[in-house]
C-alpha cells in the first residue's frame, strides 16, 4: 500500500482549514517540529483512521475537534495496481471509496471496509498500526529489556500478533475442553460408583428372593391344580347345557314350522268363508243357500275353529319353549364367563410360575437392573463424548504447539534472523560500533567484543543507545522487506536523550537507508534536532487554538 496524498480537517487539535501532505515518488526524511499537544503524533492517527476507519485506543466520537465537531478527511493511495481514493467523515458520517475513478459500493460499511482490507490493502490493520509508528516507548534499550517485552515488539513488527491471538483462542478452547473432559470423567466415576452400589443391592435381594420364590412356586402349583379341576367341571356342565340348547332349539323350530302351516290354513279357510258373505257364487252367479253349500260352509267353519284352537296351543307351547331356551342360553353364557375367568387365572399363574422357575428377580430387583442399564447407557455416552473431547484436545494441543514459540514463529524467525543479523552487522560498522551483535531464535541478544561474549549491562549509556538504534534501523529494513509497497514510517521520540554526535551518525545512516528502501520517514522529537540533516521540515503550530502545518523543503 503506497500513500500518495492525505488531506484532513477538524481532526483532534486541527481546525476547519484543510491540512494537506503530498508524497511524490521520492523518499524524504521529514522533521516534525512542534510543542507538546501541537498535533505531531496526530498525523499518523489521521492516516490510520482514513485507511482503516479506527484508531487504536480511541473512540471515534473523540476524534473530531471539540469545537467544530465535524471531522473530515481524504486519502489517495495505490495498491495492487489500483488507484484508490477514500473519504471519511464524522458528524456527518461519510465513507466513500473510489477505485480507479469509479465509485465502489457494497452492502454496508463493514462489508466495504472488509473488502478494502482483504482485497485491496497489502497490510492488515493489526500490522499497520504496529509498524508505521515506532515509538520510544516500544524501544527502551532493546538489548536489555525483558524477553516478554522484546517478544511483544518482535511479534507486532513481524506480524506474529495474529498468531499469538490465535494461540490464545486455541489455549482458551483447550482449557474449556479440558474442563469438559474432567466433568465427563467425574460423571463417569459417579455412574460407576452408582452401578457398583446397585449391583450389590441386587445380589442381596436375589438371596432373599430365592427362598420366597420356592414358597411362591408351591402355592401357585396348588392354585393351578384347583383351578384346573374347576375348569373340567365347568366344561362338563357346559356340555350338558349345550345338549339342552340343541333339544329346545329343535322344539322351537318345529313349533314355529307348525305355527306357520296353521296360519296358512286359517287364511285359506277365512278366504273360503268370504264367498258366502254375498250368498252368490263369484263364478256362476248361482245362489249359495242350498243344503249342499250350507253343509260345505259349516264344515269350513268347523275346520277354521279347529285350526285356531290348535294355533293357540302351539303359540303357548312355543312361548314356553323359547323362554326355556333363553334361560338355558343364559346359563351357558354364565358358565362360559366362569370358564374364561378360570382359564385367565390359570394363564396368569402359569406366567408367574414361568417367571419364578426361570429365576426372574423381584419387581424391585428388575427396576434396579433397568437403572443399571440406564446408567450403563449414560456411561457409554459420556465415554464417547469424552473420547471426542480428548480427540479435540489432542488436535488443539498440536495446533497450540504449532502456534507456540517453537512452532511456526520459530520457523519464520529462522528465515528472518540471518538477514536481520547481517543488517545489524553492516550498520554497526557504519556507526563505528566495535561489537558484534547477534540475535538467536528466541530473540535473545548476544554481544561479542574481540571474540568474547559480554553482558549488555556492561555497555555505557551511549554505546547501548547506539546499539539499540542500529537494531531499530535493522527492524525498519525488515519491515520494508515484508511490506515492499509501504512508503511511510513514523519514528516517535526515538532520538531522545542521544548526544549530538550520536544523532548525527544515526540520522546520516537513516537518511541513506530511506533513500535506498524508498520510505518517507517522519521523525518526531521533543528536543531540537539540526534541520540540515533532513529533506523536509513540518512545523506544527497553534493559531487561534487550532493546529496548522507548514511544510518547508530544506535545501
Amino acid at each position: 500500500m503506497k500513500i500518495n496524498k492525505v488531506e484532513w480537517k477538524n481532526f483532534a487539535s486541527y481546525g476547519n482549514r484543510a491540512q494537506v501532505i503530498e508524497f511524490d515518488n521520492m523518499s524524504y526524511l521529514y522533521l516534525i517540529l512542534g510543542s507538546n499537544g501541537a498535533g505531531k503524533s496526530t498525523i499518523a492517527k489521521v492516516i490510520t483512521y482514513l485507511c482503516y476507519g479506527k484508531v487504536e485506543g480511541a473512540n471515534l466520537r473523540d476524534l473530531p475537534n471539540r469545537v467544530n465537531s465535524q471531522l473530515w478527511g481524504k486519502i489517495w493511495l495505490e495498491s495492487k495496481g489500483n488507484k484508490i481514493v477514500i473519504e471519511r467523515g464524522i458528524n456527518p458520517g461519510i465513507f466513500n471509496v473510489k477505485i480507479n475513478g469509479e465509485e465502489y459500493d457494497v452492502a454496508g460499511k463493514s462489508n466495504l471496509q472488509e473488502f478494502l482490507e482483504t482485497e485491496i490493502y497489502e497490510i492488515p490493520y493489526h500490522v499497520f498500526k504496529n509498524v508505521i509508528i515506532l515509538s520510544v516507548n516500544d524501544f527502551k534499550s532493546f538489548i536489555t529489556m525483558s524477553p516478554y517485552d522484546k517478544k511483544q515488539i518482535v511479534d507486532r513488527i513481524f506480524g506474529f500478533s495474529i498468531i499469538n491471538e490465535m494461540k490464545e483462542i486455541v489455549k482458551s478452547k483447550r482449557k474449556e475442553i479440558i474442563t469438559q473432559i474432567k466433568t465427563y470423567e467425574d460423571e463417569i466415576r459417579t455412574l460407576d460408583e452408582s452401578i457398583n452400589e446397585i449391583t450389590k443391592k441386587i445380589d442381596a435381594l436375589d438371596k432373599i428372593n430365592d427362598k420366597k420364590n420356592r414358597e411362591e412356586i408351591n402355592r401357585l402349583k396348588e392354585d393351578i391344580v384347583n383351578l384346573n379341576n374347576d375348569r373340567i367341571k365347568l366344561k362338563e356342565v357346559n356340555e350338558k347345557i349345550k345338549e339342552k340348547v340343541t333339544s329346545y332349539s329343535s322344539l322351537v323350530k318345529n313349533s314355529s314350522s307348525k305355527k306357520s302351516e296353521l296360519n296358512t290354513k286359517i287364511k285359506s279357510k277365512q278366504k273360503a268363508l268370504k264367498l258366502y258373505e254375498n250368498n252368490n257364487c263369484p263364478t256362476c252367479k248361482g245362489s249359495l243357500d242350498s243344503d249342499f253349500h250350507i253343509h260345505i260352509k259349516n264344515e269350513t267353519e268347523d275346520e277354521l275353529s279347529s285350526f285356531q284352537n290348535e294355533l293357540r296351543e302351539i303359540e303357548q307351547s312355543l312361548i314356553e319353549d323359547e323362554n326355556h331356551l333363553q334361560k338355558i342360553r343364559n346359563q351357558s353364557q354364565q358358565i362360559l364367563v366362569k370358564l374364561g375367568q378360570t382359564e385367565t387365572k390359570m394363564n396368569r399363574i402359569k406366567s408367574d410360575l414361568l417367571r419364578l422357575t426361570e429365576n426372574e428377580q423381584s419387581t424391585e430387583s428388575g427396576n434396579l437392573k433397568e437403572l443399571i442399564s440406564e446408567f450403563s447407557e449414560k456411561k457409554e455416552l459420556k465415554d464417547s463424548e469424552r473420547l471426542t473431547k480428548e480427540g479435540k484436545d489432542y488436535y488443539y494441543s498440536v495446533l497450540e504447539n504449532i502456534l507456540g514459540e517453537d512452532g511456526i514463529k520459530n520457523m519464520a524467525l529462522r528465515t528472518i534472523l540471518p538477514s536481520f543479523n547481517n543488517q545489524i552487522l553492516l550498520m554497526s560498522k557504519e556507526m563505528g560500533i566495535p561489537f558484534i551483535i547477534k540475535f538467536d531464535e528466541k530473540f535473545n541478544c548476544d554481544i561479542f567484543h574481540l571474540g568474547t561474549s559480554i553482558s549488555p549491562k556492561t555497555l555505557s549509556t551511549g554505546e547501548r543507545k547506539k546499539v539499540d538504534f542500529v537494531i531499530i534501523l535493522a527492524l525498519i529494513k525488515m519491515i520494508k522487506v515484508r511490506f515492499p509497497s509501504l512508503n511511510i514510517l513514523f519514528l516517535d521520540e526515538l532520538l531522545s536523550s542521544i548526544d549530538a554526535d550520536g544523532v548525527h551518525h544515526i540520522i546520516n545512516i537513516l537518511h541513506n537507508m530511506i533513500q535506498d528502501i524508498g520510505l518517507n520517514t517522519f521523525v518526531i522529537n521533543h528536543t531540537v534536532l539540526p534541520s540540515e540533516y533532513f529533506d523536509k521540515k513540518l512545523e506544527i503550530s497553534k493559531e487561534t487554538g487550532f493546529s496548522e502545518i507548514n511544510i518547508e523543503t530544506i535545501t
